[in-house]
């Protein structure tokens, strides 16, 4: 009988705490419905159209102005130029007069310049003068029908002078128009760095064609990006080699041997405290982390990617890796980078909350950084956009550190933070971009006034020079030669700025760089750079169009909001003064709509003209490829973010042929970056490069798929599209 009240009473209880549970499960399943029928008719309320841009018309060409030349185009523009009539025959062998000591210099700098060979002797038409009254770097060159004269007060006014002798020899086919050039630079280093850490590490051969047209553009000084394994760290080989394919010390070496040669300094460069997400990413040194648990940049993504400076293992690291990296440069200086230290003071066991402190913090790091440099007999560089938040520490920062101001933007505030650093006595260098990156054809307004800006103010407030940035962020999907309009326009201003008006910057690059008989390349591959006028602004280090590719198909309302997300978060990250932010939160406020019809047409018309050139390289064939396949990354961008804004106000059938047209320039882009990028860089990293072309190829795949399936399957999946999209709003605000 007990037993059985037992049973009964288990039984009884059972009943109940299912009944519980079934109660439970339908409240929650009641709340799901209500909760979605909720999200859904929130979409439906803030959702709304995307109006039809207006008629746009292309703004005048750069060009404009600028008059035709018929004599050789000499860039940088010398500050003194007397053309007089007559030509002198340049040929080999050339015969030289010049003070022993440079004899053998000289016929190095013929052999490598200008291909010729040269013997020295006393009747040589060609003498080479020694005048110490010049200025440093500086040259005269004195051509005439019967010798040249080149007057110099170091090495590097002699390779100028010869330089210059080049580029008008190259142009006139060896009858070297007579003229007489007085010329010295503005600023003493005029470098350039280039990013070899986002996927894309170069061949030697590449870099071997960047350095040599650098030193066209008497360029003195060059950086390699290098963050995580794109050099091959001898000691660290169990991290790098079965996945990369790195510049290894070999490779270093002989590069730097060939700048040596062509009188440019190669500058090692090494991430030290930011932008180690691939060291700590590994199982050796992942505890090194200033934020363990991660940090979420921009409300967005959650980065790991800044080792903790107060962890002694952390110097040790950048110590070990430094020894690896350093002996196989000659040069005396070393960039540590040190910028951008998101995490820094985050982490939650040591959260700092005071931004000075957090600055002082750094501050310590990176004077132990430096005390390690200077022993081994280097002086350091490092970015300075942790300064130029916190001036406050600049009477702290050794002075035999040299600061690199860096920003990218048209407007960024060199003219507030220069002075800043003249007043406190550092060494700097200002560093605006080629804004090449995250664009697929450059941004050429933005590069030119970004340059502009940089080095007006550099040369004002003191800077010891200008180290122009060729990034490749979010995949480096932009192609070599897009840079060199921004490599081109960097030396002519960093050498005369005086000249900008008058820089003949497209012939320049028609003539000297691509050798195009129609003379049309240079003035295309600018233009290609201003497709982003008919976007919505002018969006930070990118083009919109650029950036849908981050996002592939989303819908409009999430776009949106991250959007808006973004834009505040470009504050956290830029060193920006108030006059700057003002500006932007009115760009951002002041929208055009998006003409995507304009930008196919403009891209369009400027590839039927790129058709028609006759480049004279070797490599002719390979270029045009490449612009090919960029316009072609234009054009599914441009359809991509059509499809964003108007899928729901299109047709069924409109959408499909839409797809349809992004299906196959999809997989022709693919095709052709995997084929293209192949023939200049290594392969490591390529498909990491095209994980964003590849991604957005099956969101195509699957959006043609569901719109072919019946009108019921179609409204569930737009309906439930439209539920995630709510939720995903909601959550960003």
């Amino acid at each position: 009988m007990v037993g059985g009240n037992t049973v009964s009473l288990i039984n009884s209880r059972m009943k109940t705490f299912f009944a519980i549970v079934k109660y439970i499960f339908i409240g929650v399943f009641v709340l799901i419905v209500l909760g979605t029928i909720g999200l859904f008719f929130y979409y439906q309320a803030t959702y709304q159209d995307t109006p039809a841009p207006t008629t746009a018309k292309a703004l005048p060409s750069l060009s404009t102005g600028i008059p035709v030349s018929d004599k050789p185009i000499l860039l940088p523009i010398p500050k003194k130029l007397n053309w007089t009539s007559g030509h002198f025959n340049l040929s080999a062998p050339i015969g030289f007069s010049a003070p022993a000591e440079d004899q053998q210099r000289i016929q190095k700098i013929f052999q490598t310049q200008l291909k010729l060979s040269a013997q020295a002797g006393g009747n040589g038409a060609v003498k080479c003068i020694k005048n110490a009254e010049l200025a440093e770097q500086a040259y005269r060159l004195s051509v005439q029908p019967n010798h040249i004269q080149i007057q110099y007060h170091d090495s590097l006014g002699l390779f100028y002078a010869l330089t210059t002798l080049k580029q008008l020899a190259q142009q006139s086919n060896q009858q070297v128009p007579c003229v007489q050039i007085e010329d010295q630079p503005d600023l003493k280093v005029r470098g350039l760095m280039l990013d070899i850490s986002r996927n894309k590490v170069p061949k030697l051969e590449t870099l071997y064609e960047v350095v040599d047209v650098l030193a066209d553009l008497k360029y003195n000084h060059l950086q390699l990006y290098i963050e995580d394994f794109s050099f091959g760290y001898p000691s660290f080989k169990q991290l790098w080699q079965e996945t990369e394919t790195p510049l290894l010390p070999a490779e270093i070496q002989q590069l730097d041997a060939y700048c040596r040669e062509r009188y440019i300094e190669l500058v090692p460069n090494q991430n030290s405290l930011g932008h180690m997400a691939g060291w700590l990413n590994t199982e050796e040194y992942r505890d090194l982390a200033e934020c363990p648990e991660g940090y979420k940049l921009l409300g967005l993504v959650n980065i790991k990617m800044t080792i903790s400076p107060t962890d002694p293992r952390s110097l040790a690291l950048v110590k070990k890796m430094s020894e690896d990296l350093l002996p196989n440069f000659t040069s005396k200086q070393f960039n540590v980078n040190l910028d951008e230290p998101f995490e820094l003071g985050k982490s939650k066991k040591r959260k700092i909350d005071d931004h000075l402190e957090v600055s002082k913090l750094y501050l310590e790091y990176a004077k132990k950084l430096n005390a390690y440099v200077n022993s081994k007999g280097k002086t350091m560089l490092m970015w300075g956009d942790v300064v130029a938040k916190s001036p406050e520490i600049i009477p702290e920062i050794p002075k035999n550190i040299t600061l690199l101001e860096w920003g990218y933007e048209a407007d960024h505030p060199f003219k507030t933070i220069c002075p800043k650093y003249q007043k406190g006595g550092l060494r700097y260098m200002v560093c605006p971009g080629t804004s090449s990156w995250s664009s697929f054809t450059g941004r050429t307004d933005n590069m030119m006034a970004n340059i502009d800006n940089a080095v007006s103010n550099g040369i004002k407030y003191g800077a010891v020079g200008m180290l122009n940035t060729d990034w490749g962020d979010f995949g480096h999907l932009q192609y070599q030669t897009v840079s060199y309009a921004g490599f081109a326009y960097g030396a002519a201003l960093s050498w005369n700025h005086a000249s900008k008006k008058q820089v003949p910057l497209a012939q320049y690059l028609s003539r000297a760089v691509f050798k195009d008989k129609s003379d049309a390349m240079g003035e295309i591959v600018m233009e290609l750079g201003r497709y982003n006028q008919f976007e919505e602004y002018p969006m930070v280090s990118m083009t919109t169009t650029a950036m849908a590719y981050r996002f592939g198909i989303m819908d409009k309302n999430m776009l949106d909001a991250i959007k808006t997300t973004m834009q505040t978060g470009i504050f956290e990250l830029l060193p920006l003064d108030k006059e700057m932010k003002d500006k932007m939160m009115k760009r951002f406020a002041n929208a055009q709509i998006y003409n995507a019809g304009a930008i196919e047409n403009f891209v369009a018309q400027l590839e039927k003209k790129l058709v028609q050139t006759h480049l004279n390289r070797p490599d002719s064939t390979l270029i045009l490829d490449e612009y090919r396949n960029a316009i072609r990354m234009i054009h599914l961008g441009a359809k991509l973010k059509q499809y964003n804004n108007y899928q729901r106000q299109q047709t069924l059938a409109e959408n499909k042929a839409l797809l349809s047209e992004m299906e196959v320039l999809s997989e022709k882009v693919i095709e052709e970056h995997q084929r293209l990028w192949l023939i200049r860089n290594k392969p490591g990293r390529l498909d990491l490069s095209s994980t964003p072309l590849k991604t957005l190829q099956t969101q195509i795949d699957v959006q043609l798929r569901t719109l072919k399936k019946n009108g019921v399957s179609r409204w569930i999946s737009s309906s439930l599209d439209k539920v995630k999209s709510a939720a995903a709003v909601l959550y960003l605000k």
